[in-house]
């Protein structure tokens, strides 16, 4: 009851005071210490004609909502600088807004406003004030290690959408493969029972691409979730699982000069290459690194900027990837004087840089998290009409071959890159423009969350939900400590003592709130 009253308080538009005003009609006997009195004989005889004459108003919060309430809980920073995840989630909750109320929780403050959309602040340590939330809302939105963090997601009522598009058991076995082979085990063991654990609680499951589809099928198949009650419901699986990638914002980006004629090393003539994101250690920016001499031999003018050499969210540590690709750059001689590392902009400002540049680039090695991925920053790259050079490989570098937006080269081969690049730059930004056209059609954010939106008017629990499938949801404890004991190695190792105490210190808070 307190629980519910709570929900109730908090949906309120006018006091007590304000409520208790719209009945002037009342006579003074009728009132007992300031509130109106209720008696038997004065709910018959006049409160019961007053409803019936219509003469009283309805409270708006015993109203049911208009729409169906999302709650998107974002495992990464929503504000002015923020990596993919935040990006993705923030346009998505602008896309569901029209037809859905959505709040949007995320784990900092935030500084953005966004009209139609509640943003939200919660803290790891303290999960009773996310927990309230999801008692306010529908359908629940969560992604990554959320339920982890937040046991009480395992046993709410709510409907539950699961968010694959990143997949993180993919992308954790380049994150850390400066350990040893033990550690890497350990920390493997854990990123996939945490993605077992939502793959046999989600009632909706969402993903990047087709091809993400099929990898996320064959395991939602081993946890037991393809069955017959799930088939007999909808034997596509589309109900199931289906695809909700990246999308075009539905306007052209606002162009903003920051570099070119302004920048002391950038003269008026210069021609931008552009890394527009992370420097990751799944991606391939030393064979850029390693062209960039030949192409400044054919055009000393070109300039080549990185965007952001750690994630924008402090807590996630530096990349190897990062360190060697600045190493690299200072080794040509070339750091400072035609490659730039610069850090991440502010979210609106992003636009200027793309509008700015001449060229984008993202190059990776051919691995598993290739083929499954879907690049944030390269969506921003196609969005703004910026012609690309990318890796053979994934997703994109069907599109670039397909409707002809750039060039593809094999990985990791450096010469491939710079003739791509010289070939690019022979000839102007422009000569692409009219490539992009048919690719935004189709991936504006109205038409890529369709899915999510349907389900969230539509949709139903899971046919099998309550079932018990797989393995137990206690099984594999062991493995859960054995992996917390080599993240702990991997903190130790890579942040100092000081930064793993004060996340130890964190994680007994955190126990000690889900216990009071």
């Amino acid at each position: 009851m307190l629980t519910a009253r709570w929900a109730l308080q908090n949906r309120r538009t006018r006091s007590d005071r304000e409520l208790f005003a719209l009945q002037n009609d009342i006579p003074p006997a009728f009132v007992w210490n300031g509130l109106p009195e209720l008696t038997w004989d004065l709910v018959l005889h006049h409160y019961l004609p007053l409803f019936r004459s219509g003469k009283t108003r309805p409270m708006p919060e015993f109203n049911e909502p208009a729409h169906p309430r999302l709650l998107i809980i974002s495992h990464d920073i929503v504000d002015v600088k923020m990596a993919g995840p935040g990006m993705r989630y923030l346009e998505m909750a602008r896309a569901l807004a029209p037809d859905l109320d959505v709040t949007l929780a995320v784990p900092a403050k935030t500084t953005l406003e966004v009209p139609g959309v509640c943003l939200i602040p919660f803290q790891w340590e303290r999960p009773l004030g996310l927990q309230k939330l999801v008692e306010e809302t529908d359908i629940v939105l969560i992604s990554s290690f959320i339920m982890s963090k937040f046991p009480f997601l395992q046993d709410t009522n709510k409907r539950l959408v699961v968010d694959l598009y990143d997949p993180a058991v993919l992308e954790n076995l380049h994150y850390y493969q400066q350990e040893s082979m033990s550690q890497q085990e350990s920390l493997n063991s854990q990123i996939v029972d945490t993605m077992n654990h939502l793959i046999r609680r989600g009632d909706f499951f969402l993903c990047g691409n087709e091809r993400q589809r099929d990898f996320w099928i064959g395991v939602l198949a081993a946890n037991g979730r393809v069955n017959p009650r799930v088939v007999a419901e909808d034997a596509s699986l589309r109900s199931l699982i289906d695809v909700v990638g990246i999308g075009f914002l539905d306007r052209v980006p606002r162009p903003s000069p920051r570099f070119r004629g302004i920048h002391p090393a950038f003269p008026e003539n210069c021609r931008i290459v552009l890394w527009g994101g992370g420097i990751w250690n799944w991606l391939d920016p030393l064979s850029l690194i390693k062209a960039w001499p030949q192409v400044l031999a054919h055009h000393p003018e070109a300039r080549l900027v990185f965007l952001g050499t750690r994630h924008p969210n402090p807590l996630v540590p530096p990349h190897q990837m990062a360190r060697q690709t600045q190493a690299l750059a200072s080794e040509i001689g070339e750091k400072d004087r035609t490659i730039f590392f610069i850090e991440w902009l502010p979210y609106e400002e992003r636009e200027g840089l793309l509008c700015e540049a001449d060229i984008g680039v993202t190059l990776h090695p051919q691995h598993v998290e290739t083929r499954y991925s879907i690049r944030t920053r390269m969506m921003d790259y196609l969005w703004a009409d910026l012609p690309v050079v990318v890796s053979d490989g994934d997703i994109m570098s069907e599109w670039v071959r397909t409707y002809g937006l750039g060039c593809v080269v094999p990985p990791l081969d450096a010469e491939a890159v710079a003739q791509a690049l010289i070939e690019m730059l022979d000839v102007p930004k422009d000569t692409w423009k009219n490539t992009f056209a048919p690719l935004k059609l189709e991936l504006v954010w109205p038409k890529v969350v369709e899915p999510l939106r349907r389900y969230g008017l539509h949709g139903t629990p899971a046919p099998d939900r309550g079932v018990a499938t797989g393995r137990s949801l206690t099984a594999g404890r062991l493995g859960f400590w054995k992996a917390r004991l080599a993240r702990a190695r991997f903190i130790l190792r890579s942040e100092g003592w000081q930064v793993l105490l004060r996340r130890i210190w964190k994680y007994i808070q955190w126990q000690f709130s889900q216990v009071h």
